[in-house]
């Protein structure tokens, strides 16, 4: 079975300028007599009176306060499993198996609502993974043996995530960079039938994608799960 990929506030100086203008008195040339009597010479006053200018806030500089940038949306997961692709990749990838069937445990409804739990201690990273997972959907026919296609989706945190998929990697996977994300996959032939199964991990952001897939063709099914969910 073949699985294609799948300011700072500017500070300006306060400027005060004070500006005060006194004006100084002119003498005669010649001193003018005067009898005793005569009062005595006004009193200078100054020419002119600037008046005092009001201290102003210089206008700010280039340097404008800089906002933070706007914290990212979290990916919310989808609640409908028939809402994990479009319509056409849907008719493509799943066709008409049946989803969730009841004869395998599941609702037989589109609903892939999934409570995620805390892994307990010693977990595997499969079981970190599972207990994460807020969708389980499950699409395949209840006369066939093994055939058969699921798919998973959860939050992870990435310091959580990246030694997960570090460690698919030690353990045979193979792994590449993928719709802007990261994707481990391993193929193994199943024990008591010819056909593959095909388990594909794929993390980007805080959201953590499980397909397990066996002798199911798929086209592109991660790439059109990421264009949903990232669009």
């Amino acid at each position: 079975m073949s699985t294609r990929r799948i300011g700072t506030i500017g500070t300006a100086g306060l400027a005060l300028v004070l500006l005060t203008g006194c004006g100084g008195q002119t003498l005669p040339a010649t001193p003018v007599s005067s009898p005793a009597s005569a009062s005595p010479a006004a009193s200078s006053s100054p020419s002119a009176t600037t008046p005092e200018t009001t201290p102003t806030e210089a206008a700010p500089t280039d340097a404008a306060t800089t906002e933070p940038p706007a914290a990212a949306t979290p990916v919310a997961i989808p609640t409908d499993c028939t809402q994990i692709v479009d319509s056409a990749a849907y008719t493509t990838n799943f066709g008409d198996i049946p989803l969730n069937p009841v004869e395998f445990g599941f609702s037989g409804t589109n609903s892939g609502v999934k409570t995620p739990t805390a892994a307990g201690e010693g977990a595997t990273a499969i079981e970190v993974i599972g207990a994460a997972n807020e969708l389980a959907c499950y699409w395949r026919d209840p006369r066939s043996d093994v055939s058969g296609i699921g798919v998973n989706m959860g939050h992870l945190d990435p310091s959580v995530t990246g030694p997960l998929m570090d460690g698919f990697a030690a353990d045979g996977y193979g792994c590449s960079t993928a719709d802007g994300g990261r994707l481990c996959q391993l193929v193994t032939a199943d024990p008591q039938y010819p056909v593959d199964r095909t388990v594909t991990y794929f993390v980007r952001d805080d959201v953590v994608v499980t397909v397990d897939q066996t002798n199911v063709p798929t086209d592109d099914l991660v790439g059109s799960i990421v264009a949903r969910l990232w669009s």
